[in-house]
């Protein structure tokens, strides 16, 4: 595929994460040396890696043990940025429950958690924590306090999620097949940094309600638990 070409089919699922023009194409093929192993968890053995997370829940996990997803991972796009899949998408009647479920555990957990525009996408609504709450350790600094955020892009997008775990979770979730690590965690952005497979049925929705729940939790400093 010509330089050209490609760049035409990039431009068909740019996002404002990167410049939508020639300079953003060329600077995610940049990023390509720091691209992630998306299903490697020794990092989150990694005392260091876990001492980011703060003292008092780096050791800690927010989920309990998750049923294996059925079938193969989605295939994904190719591209550093942005991050999304290529195959399992979900139609219009999913996207709304998902809608819904977020809806719900950001009113839930009103007292620690705000929706306002992602600071990591540049675009669309994210669940970020309270601007009254102190940032609770180094990933949520790191990920610039947003917690969550799923890629509605404007409504043509994948439904996949965006979001931080604790690293035992992180551990559960990609053993369990339910994410993976985003193309840049563990360089720009956290280890922590995981993408979670769109729901494809109301079963899948509640363990993906479950895993945003616990990003929540570990996100603000675990504050409350997961009941």
């Amino acid at each position: 595929m010509g330089l050209l070409t490609s760049y035409h089919e990039w431009l068909k699922v740019a996002d404002t994460a990167l410049p939508q023009n020639f300079a953003g194409y060329i600077l995610q093929l940049c990023l390509s040396p720091l691209r992630s192993k998306p299903f490697a968890t020794d990092s989150y053995d990694n005392p260091k890696e876990i001492a980011k997370c703060g003292k008092r829940i780096g050791k800690r996990n927010f989920l309990p043990k998750l049923p294996e997803r059925d079938g193969e991972r989605p295939e994904m796009l190719k591209w550093m940025a942005p991050h999304r899949q290529a195959t399992q998408r979900t139609d219009d009647d999913m996207h709304e429950l998902l809608a819904q479920a977020i809806d719900e555990l950001v009113a839930k957990h009103a007292v620690h958690v705000v929706v306002k525009t992602s600071p990591m996408e540049k675009s669309g609504d994210a669940i970020l924590i309270k601007d009254d709450i102190e940032t609770p350790h180094a990933i949520a600094k790191q990920n610039k306090r947003e917690i969550a955020h799923v890629h509605v892009d404007g409504g043509h997008g994948d439904y996949s999620l965006h979001l931080c775990l604790s690293p035992s979770d992180c551990k559960e979730v990609i053993e369990k097949k339910w994410g993976e690590r985003m193309t840049l965690a563990g360089s720009l952005v956290p280890t922590n940094y995981l993408l979670i497979y769109t729901p494809r049925t109301k079963e899948e929705l509640e363990i993906v309600k479950m895993i945003i729940e616990g990003a929540i939790v570990f996100m603000t400093g675990a504050r409350e638990l997961v009941q």
